[in-house]
């Protein structure tokens, strides 16, 4: 029995975990778990997430510059002539035994020194705060990238849903249009419809298929920048699976500019930059201000016979700067002009925020207005198309009114999916806009989603889709 469970249980065992391995790994991509995917994958936003690492390493630093510091030094020196291995100390009147060292023309020395920064005109506490808004700022680069994308990949999930829409009428236009010309060719044997009617309905199907072609090449198209956007290396196509009759309606956020401007990441950036400037331009001041330090060494000196003579000093040293030929002076109106700068940066974001509240409320209605009469073209032109289509048969009307028909559906159809999509980028715009983009719910600690791992070389978050 054992070499028999080992021949067939076994390797059943082993293939019944890669097929619900398998399984796993086929499950669909819906909206949550690409974003989320998105999240952990996507190239640019893992840059600034270590970004924000580099300037937390830069809050280390600065605080290490306050703290005190020891070196070892060591080295050889030839002198020419003699020269003392410690100073000469006379402990007694002149002309008397006196303490001398040893002199030696080859010397070795090593010692241990140590300084402590007392006083530098402000710029040690001043650097560690610089730090800190380095590194918040680093924080809201990160967020802000993650609202991009997180708006990105919502833009192109929905464009897609739309072109896959699109599909559908395409497919259902090419299939009225096929019957058509069947009724056309019947009614052409049976001498009731001229030949140019079926010159026509080919010439119609001919374009309908066309743009059903063009419309899946866009849809291969779309789904390559999701793959871009989220960071998949997979070279197969995402099993992406969309609502059926997604709505349109749900409560709406109104635009506030005061919540927005608290909540923008890139906002609160440029906040913190004015502030890390005016912590720049007070550091470049205070280079006007003498830099005081603690000093001290221990060590020797010692000849060709290696008998080291010990010493060691302790002091205090000023450095007060008299003349640079205008150096710290041409750095504070450097850092000056910097701090203006950024304020008018600010001052163009502000402007920037309460443009894209305006036009994603206003792109919101619009859309809202469209679905409305786009759904009710759409009812109208399925009855157009039924009757024409009747009226047809019982040789009522000519093919031309049939096809004007079938052209009006598809128009219609047209219309009402991008009204749709815009509607629902309006939403996301206006999110992003209020700096509220954040993950949802179900995307939250999610990353290892349906797919294939890896990151693949992904192009700006900062594109959007039009």
């Amino acid at each position: 029995m054992t070499w028999i469970a080992r021949l067939f249980i076994v390797p059943a065992l082993a293939a019944i975990v890669l097929v619900a391995s398998a399984a796993v790994a086929q499950e669909p991509f819906t909206l949550p778990s690409l974003l989320a995917y998105a999240a952990k994958h996507n190239p640019a936003l893992r840059v600034t997430q270590r970004n924000v690492e580099i300037e937390g390493e830069g809050i280390r630093a600065a605080q290490a510059d306050r703290m005190p510091r020891i070196d070892l030094t060591g080295g050889y020196t030839r002198y020419r002539y003699p020269a003392p291995l410690t100073p000469i100390v006379i402990t007694s009147l002149p002309m008397l035994a006196s303490d001398l060292p040893d002199f030696e023309k080859n010397v070795y020395d090593g010692f241990a020194t140590f300084s402590v920064p007392l006083f530098k005109g402000g710029r040690l506490m001043r650097g560690v705060t610089i730090a800190e808004l380095k590194r918040s700022m680093a924080r809201d680069f990160h967020t802000r990238n993650l609202h991009e994308l997180t708006y990105n990949v919502t833009a192109v999930y929905y464009k897609l849903a739309q072109l896959h829409e699109l599909l559908r009428a395409s497919d259902a236009q090419v299939k009225g249009l096929e019957s058509h010309r069947r009724d056309v060719k019947l009614a052409l044997k049976a001498g009731t419809a001229p030949k140019l009617d079926l010159l026509k309905a080919d010439t119609e199907l001919g374009a309908a298929i066309e743009r059903k072609i063009q419309t899946r090449n866009a849809v291969t198209n779309t789904r390559e920048l999701l793959k871009t956007l989220i960071g998949m290396d997979d070279p197969g196509d995402p099993d992406i699976v969309f609502e059926d009759n997604p709505s349109m309606g749900g409560a709406v956020a109104k635009a506030d500019l005061e919540g927005a401007l608290a909540s923008r990441p890139d906002y609160r950036a440029a906040q913190s930059k004015v502030r890390m400037l005016e912590e720049r331009v007070a550091s470049a001041q205070g280079k006007r201000l003498p830099d005081i330090y603690g000093a001290g060494d221990y060590g020797g000196k010692a000849g060709d016979r290696m008998s080291f003579k010990e010493n060691w000093s302790v002091g205090v040293r000023l450095f007060l700067p008299i003349f640079d030929f205008g150096r710290i002076g041409a750095e504070v109106d450097r850092e000056r002009l910097e701090l203006m700068k950024a304020k008018e940066e600010q001052r163009a974001l502000r402007l920037t925020i309460v443009r894209e509240l305006k036009e994603a409320e206003t792109s919101i209605v619009d859309a809202d207005e469209r679905i409305a009469v786009s759904e009710k073209a759409v009812l109208s032109a399925k009855e157009q198309v039924r009757v024409e289509d009747l009226r047809y048969r019982s040789g009522d009307n000519t093919s031309t009114d049939v096809i004007n028909a079938e052209a009006a559906l598809i128009r219609s159809r047209a219309d009402l999916c991008q009204a749709r999509f815009d509607r629902r980028v309006a939403v996301a715009s206006l999110d992003k806009a209020m700096g509220t983009m954040d993950l949802p719910a179900q995307a939250q600690g999610k990353g290892n989603s349906p797919g294939a791992n890896g990151a693949a070389p992904g192009r700006p978050m900062t594109e959007e889709v039009k």
